[in-house]
């Protein structure tokens, strides 16, 4: 079995983990920050696949399979000597916020597909994060999406109300409009916008 994925893109890795994963009876989705590369089209970029084993897998099991992929356990995260690219499981249930994930999707990743949270999901998470930990960047990337996929802030307005305040929903509603009069071609250029409307809260 290849080892080596020194010339693996970090979306195709995701895909040949999880299908060799699921060769074992590994069920598992991709969450995290490639799941937002990958619904950004690369406006986000990051270095860690994160993937939720669903099906509740004894810890030994998923340490062999990794190991046959050529992965070894280094603190939380699996690594490979071949890439810099990091692989973690993240505790199951499978949840955004405090709402458990029923529905799942697949997204094609060459001749490969990858289990992933739906689109809305990944906003929801990306937006629990701001919520619960006050992660800016999360906040970002969630209107980074918005922006891809033509969603509005207003789909989130519930989910912002029982995670948190109308405050958190407010803001991401005028980060979203702003954005959405400007080219965006990159997280930096929300960035700026974001800093401002928090200047203003203040």
């Amino acid at each position: 079995m290849n080892t080596d994925f020194s010339t693996t893109n970090i979306a195709e890795l995701a895909a040949i983990i999880a299908e060799h994963l699921q060769g074992q009876g590994i069920e598992v989705v991709l969450v995290g920050g490639l799941a937002v590369e990958i619904y950004t089209e690369n406006l986000y970029l990051t270095n860690d696949i994160d993937l939720v084993n669903t099906n509740y897998q004894e810890p030994n099991r998923l340490h062999s399979a990794m190991g046959e992929l050529g992965f070894r356990k280094k603190g939380r995260v699996y690594v490979n000597n071949s890439t810099d690219i990091a692989v973690e499981f993240p505790s199951a249930p499978l949840s955004v916020g405090d709402e458990l994930i029923k529905n799942i999707t697949r997204k094609k990743v060459g001749e490969k597909s990858i289990p992933i949270l739906a689109v809305e999901d990944v906003v929801k998470d990306r937006l629990a994060a701001f919520i619960h930990w006050r992660d800016r960047q999360s906040l970002v990337q969630a209107v980074a999406i918005l922006l891809k996929h033509g969603l509005t802030a207003a789909k989130f307005k519930n989910f912002c109300g029982r995670e948190g305040t109308m405050a958190e929903y407010q803001l991401l509603h005028k980060l979203h409009r702003q954005a959405i009069s400007k080219p965006i071609n990159s997280m930096a250029d929300l960035e700026p916008i974001l800093t401002q409307l928090l200047l203003e809260e203040i």
